[in-house]
């Protein structure tokens, strides 16, 4: 069994940002979205109301990653120094989390990136 078997499509969506690096405020419109132009093209969902009802939901997934160690948020201004940047505490992560700003717009909050930590890369064979 794999990593991605033990994941649900939410945790897989968060997975798979964290693997291409991605700002945590596409993670909602990643999931919501669906693929165009015959499949060769994936299209982000937009409806700031439908990103905005799922924000407790992947927060708390988010934040359930973060615990299981597959991965780490950075805040933009850190990731200059990364991979020696300082972590983000809990209190910072849980803050970030509940900030609507985190989920819906590149400018709010920093941006946040989502990465994969060394232990979810050695899980996933990177």
């Amino acid at each position: 069994m794999s990593l991605w078997d033990e994941l649900g499509a939410e945790e897989r969506t968060v997975m798979q940002n964290a693997i291409e690096e991605a700002w945590l405020c596409h993670v909602i419109g990643d999931h919501l979205g669906h693929a165009s132009a015959g499949g060769a093209v994936w299209t982000f969902g937009t409806d700031e109301e439908a990103i905005r009802a799922l924000i407790p939901r992947f927060a708390a997934i988010t934040k359930g990653l973060v615990v299981r160690g597959l991965i780490e948020l950075i805040p933009t201004e850190r990731y200059d120094d990364w991979p020696e940047h300082v972590p983000m505490t809990e209190a910072e992560i849980d803050a970030a989390l509940a900030d609507p700003g985190t989920w819906v717009s590149v400018h709010a909050t920093g941006p946040i990136m989502v990465m994969t930590t060394d232990h979810a890369d050695r899980h996933l064979g990177r």
